[in-house]
């Protein structure tokens, strides 16, 4: 048995402020490593793809874990690992094609399954350049930036697996402050 005068004792038990607030700390420390590592996360947006929707130095909040769960829907925000180098690299992009669909992107139009995607989240009058066509096999995901004239993406990578998607985009915290919300088609 551990008895309260001693160090130990102190420290399991109580020992003043200074225990309390090491105690508290470190515990509080554990979550927040847990939930960084396995639940959500802040990341800093780093270049001009998806303007307008994120602009570089845009402080977000991504869900880890949602996708685990549920697949993800067209018109999400994600962010990914870069296929090419998922070590070092992570973009952010908007989910454009799902699983099965054929993707035509022609004369500037996108077209799913050769229907025209209606994009009201893009600015007026937006080219989409790069003409080609991809068939999604069931677990691949066609992504886009929001800023299409200046964004590395699907049309140049070729289609996402599912296991390369970290997250969904769920608020930019910083210098604005709002939710993601994901369009309806």
């Amino acid at each position: 048995m551990i008895s309260r005068d001693t160090f130990i004792g102190r420290i399991v038990y109580g020992g003043g402020f200074i225990f309390d607030f090491a105690r508290w700390l470190v515990f509080i420390i554990v979550i927040l490593t847990l939930l960084h590592f396995f639940v959500i996360t802040i990341f800093i947006v780093d270049g001009a793809s998806m303007d307008p929707t994120l602009a570089t130095g845009d402080f977000g909040l991504l869900d880890k874990i949602s996708y685990d769960f549920s697949d993800p829907q067209r018109g999400d925000v994600v962010v990914l690992n870069y296929p090419g180098d998922p070590d070092n690299k992570r973009y952010v992009k908007r989910v454009v094609g799902l699983p099965g669909e054929k993707i035509e992107v022609k004369n500037g139009l996108i077209l799913i399954n050769g229907k025209k995607l209606s994009e009201n989240y893009l600015p007026k009058g937006l080219y989409t350049d790069k003409d080609g066509n991809w068939k999604l096999s069931g677990n691949e995901y066609f992504t886009m930036g929001d800023n299409r004239p200046n964004s590395n993406d699907s049309r140049y990578f070729g289609p996402v697996e599912k296991r390369f998607l970290v997250g969904k985009v769920v608020w930019i915290l910083f210098p604005r402050f709002f939710s993601i919300v994901t369009p309806t088609y």
